[in-house]
């Protein structure tokens, strides 16, 4: 009875893990996501500026 209650133990530890790196993986893009908007707002921006 205790075997399989550490393997429940054990698998709800890798499913943790494995939300940890994908939550740390959506993080790290965030940041490239966030620039690349930005850099799509400025050039929309520079370009109604020009007329």
């Amino acid at each position: 009875m205790t075997h399989r209650k550490n393997e429940k133990g054990q698998s709800l530890l890798e499913y943790a893990m494995v939300a940890a790196v994908v939550a740390a993986a959506v993080i790290a893009m965030s940041t490239y996501v966030f620039r690349s908007v930005q850099a799509t707002q400025q050039t929309i921006q520079t370009e109604f500026q020009k007329e």
